[in-house]
């Protein structure tokens, strides 16, 4: 059994300073993951900016695309549920790849993690201003710049993510409850008001455009908008009982957004009377749909979008950071981001770091079409469509070495427990399902600057393994193994 201190084990005397401080445990239940990784999901953001793409994709059955996301993410999650109930740790995708495969993938998944999840979550950052600018324009004539706004609320939500756990914990639940509450008085507006004309046809596979064809196009994008669900194993280390709550909140976070997705898809479809056409023309769907049915209440759910952004942004630093943190303990990434903020046990410069990377991809964007002289199409769904569907591409191999990884770890270090179906069957089916949007994301003919993706995601694998064998020669005590 190893004793590497990412695992919930007490580090012995010869673990290296910068590795010995842990998280403090016990803040945490299982509703306070589950409230934390809804949010992290983003119900309000994900869905508003994803579901009129999925829609024209799909079809008028653009809800049974979601449904085979919620399922395939069910399969991802079995895999990192199995891995926690061995061996939870806050270093969670990079723990886990180490434990089973080595150092030297550890390095590879650190990095990646790290390039995947601040590209991503870049996107967050651009949204938490560009939602507040689309609100100031649509409801008055200020036509203030994204950017400053988007810099302002990243630095206000990493602050309050620093105070602590717990606090960021319970700003994000209240914040959940709002927009998820706003959204639902909007469904439930649609459904009374075409009380008379409610079809099942949603749900019926002869309306999916293209039948499987039309479901896979849609899929990757239906599986992003689950991205989140694995908040809970990073917060491990400050669980009560991680071994039984980090599972149960995976599950239960997993089947409320599916949930929530699936009826938000209906209420849509249903307000645009069953008519994708005016859905893909439509910038932001949901919110035309609330527009219709609730005149100037509407308003609410332009707010709840934005709640909706910055509970995201905080639940999403904060598990993200706490894997950066565990990756720098452990000698996996540069040591100052294994250090904690001794007043609150957070992990500080992980988070600056993620925040500062995440910014400065903004800017580089900004500037790339200011040089260009397309400042025109310098608006922040364009940067939010892009940052999420590169950073998806890179998760998707992080997921798949996960997958991986399951069936070794189990074999070498828990026999005694080894299942044939939960620890090859199903990590397998995972991986398989996980096929269907690498084809899609890397299919030919895609727009610019989307066909660069998938080579610069392979370009990122090639740099990663390279470092890799750089880091774990010069500190072969690197990871577990050497703790």
């Amino acid at each position: 059994m190893s004793s590497r201190p990412g695992i919930l084990r007490s580090p012995g005397p010869a673990v290296p300073e910068h590795v010995a401080r842990r998280l403090k445990a016990g803040q945490l239940g299982t509703r306070d993951l589950t409230v934390s990784t809804v949010a992290n999901i983003g119900p309000g953001i994900d869905f508003y900016f994803a579901f009129g793409v999925i829609a024209v994709t799909a079809g008028v059955a653009a809800p049974l695309t979601i449904v085979a996301a919620g399922i395939a993410v069910v399969l991802l999650a079995s895999t990192v549920a199995e891995f926690t109930r061995a061996e939870p740790s806050a270093g969670s995708f990079i723990t886990y790849v180490e434990s089973a495969l080595g150092a030297r993938a550890a390095v590879v998944t650190a990095l990646l993690v790290t390039v995947g999840y601040t590209v991503a979550i870049a996107g967050v950052f651009t949204m938490s201003g560009g939602l507040v600018a689309m609100t100031l324009s649509h409801y008055t004539s200020l036509n203030i710049p994204w950017e400053p706004l988007s810099f302002v609320l990243t630095v206000a939500a990493i602050w309050v993510t620093a105070k602590g756990v717990k606090l960021s914990t319970a700003v994000v639940g209240v914040a959940l409850l709002a927009q998820v509450g706003i959204m639902l008085a909007v469904c439930v507006a649609v459904l009374v008001d075409h009380a008379g004309h409610l079809s099942a046809a949603p749900f019926s596979w002869a309306h999916l455009s293209g039948g499987l064809s039309g479901l896979s196009r849609g899929f990757p994008l239906a599986l992003y908008m689950f991205i989140g669900w694995e908040n809970g194993p990073a917060l491990a280390e400050e669980c009560r009982d991680p071994k039984r709550s980090v599972p149960r909140a995976l599950y239960l976070s997993i089947a409320i957004a599916t949930a929530l997705f699936v009826l938000f898809a209906y209420a849509t479809v249903t307000g645009f009377h069953y008519d994708v056409s005016p859905i893909g023309r439509a910038s932001v769907p949901f919110l035309t749909v609330a527009d219709h049915e609730l005149g100037g209440l509407a308003i609410l759910a332009w707010l709840a979008g934005i709640v909706s952004v910055l509970a995201a942004l905080v639940a999403a630093s904060g598990s993200q950071a706490r894997m950066l943190f565990d990756g720098g303990r452990t000698g996996l990434l540069p040591a100052p981001l294994g250090r904690l903020r001794a007043e609150t046990d957070t992990p500080v410069n992980a988070l600056i770091a993620m925040a500062a990377i995440g910014l400065g991809i903004i800017a580089v964007w900004w500037l790339t079409h200011v040089i260009g002289g397309q400042t025109r199409s310098n608006n922040p769904v364009s940067l939010y469509a892009e940052a999420s569907t590169m950073g998806t591409i890179v998760i998707l191999v992080v997921y798949l070495l996960t997958n991986l990884s399951l069936p070794v770890f189990m074999w070498r270090r828990h026999r005694a427990t080894f299942s044939v179906v939960r620890h090859v069957v199903v990590p397998v089916l995972g991986s398989t399902v996980l096929l269907v949007p690498f084809v899609e994301l890397c299919a030919p003919g895609q727009p610019s600057p989307y066909d660069a993706f998938p080579f610069v995601a392979l370009g990122l694998v090639v740099c990663a393994a390279a470092i890799a064998g750089v880091v774990v020669r010069r500190d072969p005590s690197a990871g577990s193994e050497g703790a």
